[in-house]
């Protein structure tokens, strides 16, 4: 989950979710559902920038493990979204946290 895998994930997304608005009321309804997912992804991105941020320039917040764990569900639930499509970029998921990693 880097600053460069998020911006291939939000690219990839914001083609595929993005429907052209035409002029019957099936059409409207649909280019308002995409707005919406447009929108909810623009939050998950700026979710996950928020905790890239905070990580680079604060590594030691105490409310840095509770936003990595926000982060990474946002990227997971982001990961998942792209896989609906075959031509999705093959991203890696994010790795555990050293909190959450097995013991070994």
């Amino acid at each position: 989950m880097t600053r460069n895998e998020l911006d291939i994930l939000a690219s990839f997304l914001r083609v595929r979710l993005r429907v052209p608005a035409l002029e019957s009321p099936r059409s409207a309804a649909g280019a308002a559902t995409a707005a919406r997912r447009l929108r909810a992804l623009e939050q998950a991105v700026h979710g996950i920038e928020a905790y890239l941020q905070l990580a680079a320039h604060q590594p030691t917040q105490p409310s840095l493990h509770t936003e990595e764990q926000g982060a990474r569900a946002l990227w997971q639930t982001l990961l998942d979204l792209a896989a609906l499509w075959p031509d999705h970029p093959h991203l890696p998921p994010s790795p555990p946290s050293p909190a959450t990693r097995p013991a070994g």
